[in-house]
């Protein structure tokens, strides 16, 4: 054999061997061999079939609030109740420590509003008497009166809002100052006269005079009244029961400020 020059019989195993090494280093470092394998997607988690049909069932709809009662009704209920009429009160529980006033000891106390008098409303005519008299708004309503006695119903009035704010709401007034003889006579001298008593209404109801029997809404504010001094005519022979009148105490009270 000669000597070696480096080269390889074609068709010899040495190129047979090398051929199947080479093809076998190609093969490991190809390009797609050098590629790392694709990372497969992590799994989704699976609804349940109990999941599935409870996010696919269609939610109940949410029940409407109830409807309130008709306010207006509800309103109309309260105001035939304060109208309504009961049987009055019995004496005892009326009016307790105080006592009415006659036109005598008005007359004597204050002094006559006028000259002559008769059963419709005429003018006060008494000019230390009209120095005192105001007409100011209660809230509900305006009344004209002698002052003092405005300002304690308006203290008065007060008190019937906050605490029968029900009654406040309805109550009007048939008048305050009335130069006129007591309904039926012609000589007793109504409290009216001297702008001393009131006449209250109840959703621009008067109490029917005489009848013996009273408007619910008047024995709520009566208590309340009684409290400042105020004289509830109910007690009266012919009961009044729209009819509050200042008490013999709060004239007697006033009467150094008004002479």
């Amino acid at each position: 054999m000669g000597k070696p020059d480096g080269r390889v019989d074609p068709n010899g195993r040495t190129l047979r061997r090398l051929a199947t090494a080479g093809a076998g280093a190609d093969a490991s470092t190809s390009p797609a061999a050098a590629r790392p394998a694709a990372t497969s997607s992590p799994a989704r988690p699976q609804l349940s079939a109990a999941s599935a049909a409870s996010s696919a069932a269609p939610r109940p709809a949410s029940t409407p609030a109830a409807t309130p009662a008709s306010v207006p009704a509800a309103a109309a209920s309260a105001n035939t109740l304060l109208t309504r009429t009961v049987p009055r009160p019995e004496a005892h529980a009326l009016n307790p420590g105080l006592v009415a006033v006659s036109s005598s000891f008005m007359v004597q106390t204050l002094g006559q509003p006028r000259h002559s008098y008769s059963q419709d409303c005429q003018p006060l005519t008494n000019e230390k008497l009209k120095k005192h008299i105001v007409s100011r708004s209660l809230g509900r309503f305006k009344v004209t009166g002698l002052d003092l006695a405005v300002e304690s119903l308006q203290a008065a009035m007060e008190d019937i809002r906050k605490e029968q704010p029900a009654v406040y709401d309805a109550l009007g007034t048939a008048g305050m100052l009335c130069c006129r003889n007591i309904r039926g006579s012609t000589t007793g001298i109504s409290n009216h006269s001297w702008g001393t008593a009131i006449d209250f209404t109840l959703n621009g109801i008067l109490d029917r005079r005489g009848d013996g029997k009273v408007q619910v809404g008047l024995t709520l504010i009566a208590p309340i009244m009684n409290r400042h001094g105020w004289y509830w005519g109910a007690a009266f022979r012919t009961e009044d029961a729209m009819h509050f009148e200042a008490s013999r105490s709060l004239i007697t009270q006033w009467a150094p400020r008004l002479i």
